[in-house]
Formats: C-alpha cells, structure tokens, sequence
C-alpha cells in the first residue's frame, strides 16, 4: 500500500459526519462561537491532534472567543488549512434547524463553512494516524470572526504566522479549485433633505427620492465598466423616511459591488461621485454623500504551476480532475493574499445557498473534500 493509499485509508466518514452534524447543531454567529469552537476542539482532542487556542478579543467580551491553531511535522510548513467555524446572525425570528435528507445535511453553517472545517479536521485527522512522514509542516486554522470583521483571520496573521508557500480555504466550490479571487467593495450612501407636511412635498427635499435616483443612476452607469459583465452590485439595506406625515429629511443605503479579480475599486468610486454630483444638480437642497466602508483588492494566481503543483497532483492523485475556477465573493482569502501567502479557495457545498433558509451541503462532497485535502497534505508537505 503507498503512503497516500494509507492516509486515505485511515478517513473515516461516520466520524466525519457525526462531527459536521454536532458543530451544524451548535449556533455560532460571529464574535459568539464558543459552542461550535468546543465540538472542533473536542474533535482535535479525540484524535490525538495538538492543539492550542489563540484567543480573539470580540465586542462580547467573551474570554472563550479563540481560533483553533494546529501544527504537525516540521516548523517549515508547507501547507496550510484555513476554515472559520463562525456563521451569519440568524435573527430574532429564526430557529436553529438541522435536519438530513438523505445524503444532503441542512442548517445554518453546513455550507458556509463548517463542512469544510470538518473535512480539514478529518484529513489532518487521517495524516496523523497513518503515522505520514512528513517532511514540511501542515498547519490547520479554525478561525473566528470571518463572516464580521475577519479578525480570527488578522490575528492569526499577526501572531508572526510562518510564511507558508500555499493556504487553502474551504469556503463552498463545490471543489472546484478557486486560484482567482473577487475584489469586493462596500459603500454607504446618504441623503439628506428637508422634511414638510407630506401634502405639501414641493415644499420641501425629499431624501428617498433623490437618494434612490441616485442608486438607480449608479446601477446604471455600472454597465459602463469595462468588467462590467462580471460585476456583481447589490443593495443590501435602505433605511429611510418615518410613519410620521412628513417627507423623508434622510436616506441610507448599503451597496456591495463585487468586482472581477483584475478590477481596480478607483473607476467604480470616479461612477459613484460622478453620478452623486449629476443627481445632486437635479435636487436643489439635498446633500448626498459616499463613504467606502471596505475595500479588499481581488487577485490572480496565475498559471497552475510552481506553488500550485501539488494542488493539481493531489487532483490526479484521487481521480479528480483539475480545473481552476474563481471565488466570486468576499473571504478571508484577501486578507492571506495581503501577507504574502497564496491563497486557493476551495470546499465542498455551493456558495448560492449559503445565508439562506436552505444551506444545506452533500456528506458525500464533505467526504471527497476531506479526501482532497489529504492529498494535498501528502503532495505538499511529503511526497518529493
């Protein structure tokens, strides 16, 4: 039996989905997840994996808030894993469900990440207990704060984190190999009018009307980017008005704008103050105003050579085929580009159900991407 043939054959799935279903079971929004954080520190603990916690200060207070930090083999590393166990805030009106349905897991986190979090558990799992020589480092992160503020990912990468040639981020791809990754911008924007008695709106500025032309005239300037096809804009929240009998003296609106890897944010801020003074000029008396509340560049890997060498062995090595892909949305991937490692998005589950009612994600996909990453432990850090 060959080394890889050994790891793999120590993957065990019960053990990997009793562990997705008990950390799907445990709510963990950003800057609370204690609950999830216990069930993988439980699970590294069991299998005999090292481990230490890293604590992260959240707005909670809570001394329990830590990332998951592992390492095996050498202090050269070669590898690194890197899952959040954190999910987005259901809501005062939402319960916690998880069901099954066959071969599909449903819940708040299954996608969005903890299936990917408990397949890297169970391949670091498996390289352990096939007793793998290995010859450069593997280093597996479960971090906090992902869907907030990313700060279980800063302070990793502030506790002089070893430089690692290449990270891998189980965010859902349906594994496909994400060796691009999307620029994502977020913008608030405000109107401010003058508020009258709602019979008598000539006699004041309404701010909803002329924040939402506003909107509507960014919307439509969009097209004139030149990534304008694969440019992803969505408003996410307008707040504005009052029940009171009056016209709207204010209006708020977030607006995320998703741009293709190459993009640049500074051609989408020029539209955005372009289109806020023509408006402006068309409504006398109110002030709009674009305040960038985040900015994280896109990046391109390049050619699948070099670095990325072992990601497509470790394809060829389990029968899959390799075909780099990019991430559409925001993760902690920009944050590991901005320190100097390169970073693959790549995890079971499909990103489009992930922070809905229907996240749900395939065991059988947590199993094959428990299967992928051990490879790439075995093609990175051990074999040549």
């Amino acid at each position: 039996m060959s080394e890889l043939a050994k790891v793999l054959d120590q993957l065990d799935p019960s053990r990997l989905t009793t562990l997705l279903v008990d950390a799907v079971g445990e709510y963990s929004p950003s800057n609370s997840e204690a609950p999830a954080t216990n069930v993988f520190a439980e699970a590294l603990r069991a299998a005999g994996l090292p481990f230490r916690r890293q604590p992260v200060p959240g707005i909670t207070g809570d001394e329990k808030r830590a990332n998951l930090l592992v390492q095996l083999g050498p202090d050269e590393p070669g590898l690194h894993l890197v899952g959040h166990v954190d999910t987005i805030d259901l809501g005062f009106d939402a319960e916690l469900r998880v069901s099954r349905d066959g071969d599909l897991l449903y819940g708040l986190g299954t996608a969005d990440m903890k299936a990917g979090c408990a397949a890297m558990v169970e391949a670091v799992t498996a390289v352990l207990a096939s007793g793998l020589k290995l010859e450069r480092g593997v280093l597996l992160s479960l971090v906090v704060g992902e869907e907030d503020q990313g700060d279980g990912a800063e302070a990793l990468i502030d506790d002089e984190l070893e430089p690692v040639p290449l990270t891998v981020i189980g965010e859902p791809t349906r594994l496909v190999a994400c060796i691009d990754h999307y620029g994502y911008a977020e913008y608030h924007l405000r109107g401010e009018g003058t508020r009258v008695h709602a019979a008598l709106p000539e006699h004041g500025v309404n701010a909803i009307h002329a924040t939402l032309e506003w909107v509507s005239e960014i919307l439509a300037r969009l097209r004139e980017l030149p990534s304008a096809e694969r440019t992803a804009a969505s408003l996410r929240e307008i707040r504005g008005g009052t029940s009171l009998f009056v016209t709207a003296d204010a209006c708020e609106v977030l607006l995320d704008v998703h741009l293709p890897p190459e993009a640049d944010v500074a051609p989408l801020a020029a539209l955005i103050e372009a289109s806020r003074r023509d408006v402006e000029a068309k409504h006398p008396g109110c002030t709009l105003a674009a305040e960038q509340d985040f900015w994280a560049p896109g990046f391109v890997s390049g050619s699948p050579d070099g670095v990325l060498a072992p990601l497509a062995r470790a394809h060829a090595d389990i029968g899959r085929t390799f075909e780099p892909g990019v991430f559409r949305s925001h993760s902690d991937a920009n944050l590991f580009r901005a320190a100097g490692t390169l970073p693959v998005v790549l995890g079971p589950g499909a990103l489009e159900v992930a922070h809905t009612g229907d996240e749900h994600v395939s065991i059988e996909e947590t199993l094959a991407a428990a299967r992928l990453y051990a490879a790439l432990v075995y093609e990175a850090c051990a074999a040549g």
